[in-house]
């Protein structure tokens, strides 16, 4: 018995040899009693596993219980004392000074991030306020002279009437007290507001001297369409004492945020561009210089022409002495760049503009 019980646990642990499993399961074929005998003791042996695995795998989460259950031991930390409580004292406060600091440099950065990206193109004329006493001395009509305004800003301008009316951007001249235009061929002359559109950037001026110098029509022609895009231009300018030639293309037929009524043209500009004639290859006039982009490397803007014929639509009767007579005939057109910019430069001016 024990000798078959014992053939029966190597059975069910599977490690009778080949010959003995053989000889086993042949005795099973042929008898049924022994048959059941073999199955009761495997459902007996696998009933005993399953009991064992169980009870390992209860010890497991008692243990595991306990150990969760078990409270930890909170060990208090020493209190920093004498130099020691001072120097963490100090890296704390100093940890919070920089955080403070990088805010507010990360906060002003921005800020000047984004009031930087137009940038409008007068200039501030400190360097030139040496010669305005001069200047306002040769202009003056009495002999007791007033005391002269400080200079402020200087921009560019240009005639769009043989009459004497200049068109400029209105940011070069929207502080002023007085305004006086300056070039080679007229020399200084004073001249008066008499229209402004802020919302366009766009101002009108009147000569108030009569130009006798002045007998002909402007050779040139203010254009009632659009430039197109990729197209050459050029533009003329006083981002210092002489005037200044530049020239590019239509690089987009929107401004500044797609502003639908400028051009983005790859003209190089400076301050002192601002209200300066942007031409095209005829020589007519496409659009007036206003300002450009910083951070964005050959980024000018010109006010389209169309807009500017516009704005001058909006000059009324009553505020004019002379009616706003349009040139109407490119005479210039078949010319040479350089013989349209020997023409195009004595009707351009600087526009000073003065301040208290």
């Amino acid at each position: 018995m024990n000798t078959e019980q014992d053939l029966l646990d190597r059975y069910a642990k599977g490690t009778l040899s080949a010959q003995e499993t053989a000889a086993l399961e042949e005795r099973m074929k042929q008898d049924p009693a022994f048959r059941e005998q073999v199955e009761k003791h495997l459902s007996l042996i696998n009933a005993l596993r399953f009991y064992g695995e169980r009870s390992r795998l209860l010890k497991t989460l008692d243990d595991a219980h306990q150990e969760i259950e078990t409270p930890v031991k909170v060990v208090p930390l020493a209190r920093p004392v004498g130099w020691k409580r001072y120097w963490m004292t100090a890296v704390a406060a100093s940890v919070a000074l920089i955080s403070i600091l990088g805010t507010l440099f990360m906060t002003r950065s921005l800020d000047t991030k984004q009031t930087a990206i137009y940038k409008e193109l007068r200039r501030n004329v400190e360097q030139i306020k040496k010669s305005q006493k001069l200047m306002m001395e040769d202009m003056a009509e009495v002999k007791e002279k007033p005391k002269p305004s400080p200079e402020a800003y200087a921009g560019t301008g240009f005639l769009i009437s043989s009459n004497g009316y200049v068109a400029t951007s209105y940011h070069v001249i929207k502080e002023s007290d007085s305004v006086i235009i300056e070039n080679a061929r007229f020399g200084r002359l004073k001249a008066t507001i008499i229209h402004n559109d802020p919302a366009n950037d766009v101002s009108i001026l009147k000569i108030e001297q009569k130009l006798d110098d002045l007998a002909q029509p402007l050779p040139y022609t203010l254009s009632m369409t659009e430039a197109n895009l990729a197209e050459d231009v050029y533009t003329l300018g006083y981002p210092r004492e002489d005037i200044v030639f530049g020239e590019g293309s239509v690089s987009a037929l929107t401004g500044f945020k797609q502003n639908p009524n400028a051009y983005q043209v790859s003209v190089p500009v400076n301050p002192g561009n601002s209200g300066g004639p942007l031409l095209n290859a005829k020589g007519d006039l496409v659009g007036v210089i206003s300002g450009i982009e910083t951070g964005t490397m050959g980024a000018a803007f010109a006010i389209k022409s169309t807009v500017l014929m516009d704005v001058i639509g909006q000059v009324t009767v009553d505020s004019v002495a002379l009616p706003l007579t349009l040139p109407k005939q490119n005479t210039m057109k078949n010319s040479t760049r350089v013989q349209q910019v020997k023409r195009w430069k004595d009707f351009v001016f600087m526009v000073r503009v003065y301040k208290n």
